[in-house]
């Protein structure tokens, strides 16, 4: 039985009279079949928002194994491996700094605060940004961490003793990037990101951080908050750096869990296919039995129906002792080669492996078999090894001993898989074993024995079922979508890719604010204590603008702001007053805002303006 529980969170919603919230409209299909190596095709979303990505599907319809087949979209969503994961985050960055900000953006942005799944993989960033896409602080520092060393930037995890934090090494220092809490700490010379050891000198760094509030956003886009800020700044931080005084240690406990080498690649054997949904289509995850819901997760299946009456799949399972179709043109498609009696009682056996880059979370079996008569010769039975720890296998059915003729069983192994705990299942095998009687060879095929005396399986469909991160998954947006296939088979392949979303229109983002009302875009000599303030911006639906995004760095790029404090939502007004003692003098400063309707839809960026201190 499962537990469910009930939590509050706060809805932040409107609604406003003169405005309705997109239209979704109906579900649109792109098909794409492939044959080469390497192929594109576009996909044109219209629509005034970025579509509803439902579904993308992935099948191998040929003859031959489809390997490490890779799909992205507009060059993005290259997250097969950590090397793909680091290429992709880095992009442009030059120096070390650069790389490890980028990194922590990604960790930081991309995922979301919750109850970590106990799966040990999942510190690995390839299964936990593909797979999961929730984490809490040991995972977030882990992530930062693997990639970091993945970029080439030195970086250490570390522990206080009630926070698990990371830090990045360039220029000769290290500094604090808290991707789990989303802060860093300025040095007093507001430009320099603190050590641990600089924030244990100097706790009054730590006092003057903003620390912001999570957010996430439900399926249906409504924003949740579920941390609200309502503290000052350094409460709930302060304890972690006393603790971190008596019990802080460089910790490398992690190390054998996330440098393992795990890849999202797969290979499609022919009547295989991934399916993946953005949303939790069969509401299965991974600790369901003691963990709650995660409030964003997509499931997935990864469907195998071998046909075996045209394909011999070599080297994709293992056989015993076993015919099949595609070689003898004999029926049942899978059947017994030597059959048996008193002086040969060897079982025939097949052997199904099922090998997933996502989590299993739950499945079943269908199978049409086949029994030719009722002695102790005659048998059908179908067993799974479902347990990752090792060779246990699980009976699933046994066809009964006083039966025969045709049947049909579907094995539903939800109850059956080790869905909760440290080690979590990527791989399962399903195990037929077939026995015939060899006196049966003179029974006649005639209904209801229509092959005769043999045994066998007349058809089989294994499905697994998937936990996803939407997050990762290669999503169409508003208008011209570049998608590029690629795999490494060798010969001829034949895949066929399927994407389902539906559009929305009847409502447009706000657009961006247009002025830097003060000071005055490129002002210099400017107060060290100000405040910055810019123009309303418009909303072409007439929906009300209920937050501004506010960023103020040294870049002219915005690639970072100055500390966290300067990376915030404003909900009244247009204005941020700049806290004294942040702002040097004589230097060049870059902001820019981002608007935000009451239906969670935001504007680009705004150009970045520039103050110069005096």
């Amino acid at each position: 039985m499962i537990l469910r529980h009930e939590f509050i969170v706060f809805l932040l919603f409107s609604f406003h009279a003169g405005s309705l919230p997109a239209n979704n409209g109906d579900v649109r299909e792109h098909t794409e079949l492939v044959r080469n190596a390497s192929h594109s095709f576009v996909i044109d979303v219209g629509g005034t928002l970025d579509p509803e990505n439902i579904e993308i599907t992935i099948e191998n319809t040929g003859g031959v194994p489809v390997v490490k087949p890779r799909i992205k979209v507009n060059g993005k969503y290259n997250f097969y491996t950590l090397e793909d994961m680091v290429a992709e985050i880095t992009a442009g960055c030059a120096t070390d700094e650069e790389k490890a900000m980028a990194i922590y953006q990604h960790v930081d942005q991309n995922y979301y605060w919750w109850s970590f799944p106990r799966d040990n993989s999942s510190y690995n960033p390839v299964r936990r940004f593909n797979v999961y896409g929730y984490h809490i602080c040991a995972q977030a520092a882990t992530q930062f961490v693997a990639l970091c060393r993945a970029a080439g930037v030195d970086a250490r995890v570390y522990e206080t003793g009630v926070h698990t934090i990371s830090e990045a090494l360039w220029d000769g220092a290290w500094h604090l990037l808290d991707s789990d809490f989303g802060a860093w700490y300025v040095k007093s010379d507001n430009r320099t990101i603190a050590s641990i050891q600089d924030l244990l000198a100097q706790p009054e760094l730590v006092a003057r951080t903003y620390k912001p509030y999570r957010w996430y956003r439900r399926d249906d886009d409504r924003k949740i908050i579920y941390r609200p800020d309502g503290e000052p700044p350094d409460a709930g931080l302060k304890h972690i750096f006393d603790s971190a005084r008596e019990k802080g240690r460089i910790e490398h406990s992690y190390d054998d869990r996330v440098f393992t080498d795990y890849s999202m690649d797969i290979t499609l054997r022919p009547g295989e296919k991934l399916v993946r949904w953005w949303k939790p289509v069969l509401g299965k995850y991974f600790d369901q039995r003691e963990k709650l819901e995660p409030p964003r997760y997509g499931n997935g299946q990864l469907v195998f129906e071998p046909d075996f009456s045209r394909h011999d799949y070599s080297g994709s399972i293992q056989r015993r002792n076993l015919k099949l179709a595609v070689e003898d043109g004999v029926l049942p498609q899978v059947h017994p080669d030597l059959w048996q009696d008193s002086a040969h009682g060897e079982v025939s056996d097949l052997v199904i492996p099922v090998r997933s880059p996502y989590v299993i979370v739950g499945g079943n079996v269908e199978t049409a078999f086949y029994k030719g008569g009722t002695s102790s010769l005659d048998r059908v039975t179908c067993s799974a090894d479902l347990d990752p720890t090792g060779d246990k296998r699980t009976r699933l059915w046994n066809y009964y001993e006083w039966a025969c003729g045709q049947g049909e069983v579907q094995q539903v192994l939800d109850d059956k898989l080790i869905r909760d705990g440290r080690q979590a299942t990527y791989d399962f095998d399903v195990i037929f074993s077939i026995s015939a009687n060899q006196s049966g060879k003179s029974i006649p095929k005639a209904y209801p024995m229509i092959y005769g005396g043999i045994s066998g399986l007349e058809k089989v469909k294994i499905t697994a079922d998937l936990q996803v991160n939407p997050s990762s998954l290669p999503a169409l947006s508003l208008g011209r979508n570049v998608i590029s296939y690629a795999d490494q088979s060798g010969g001829d392949r034949d895949v066929k890719i399927t994407y389902r979303w539906r559009e929305k229109s009847g409502q447009h983002p706000p657009g961006p604010p247009r002025q830097a009302v003060s000071p005055a875009d490129g002002s210099v000599r400017v107060n060290a204590t100000l405040e910055i303030q810019w123009s309303a911006a418009n909303d072409p639906d007439g929906d009300d603008i209920v937050c501004y995004r506010f960023q103020l760095s040294f870049r002219p790029d915005c690639a970072w702001p100055l500390a966290t404090n300067f990376d915030r939502d404003i909900r009244e007004g247009t204005s941020l007053k700049v806290p004294e003692g942040w702002l040097n003098p004589r230097t060049t400063y870059y902001w820019r805002v981002q608007a935000e309707d009451e239906y969670g839809n935001r504007s680009p960026w705004s150009r970045v303006f520039s103050f110069t201190t005096r």
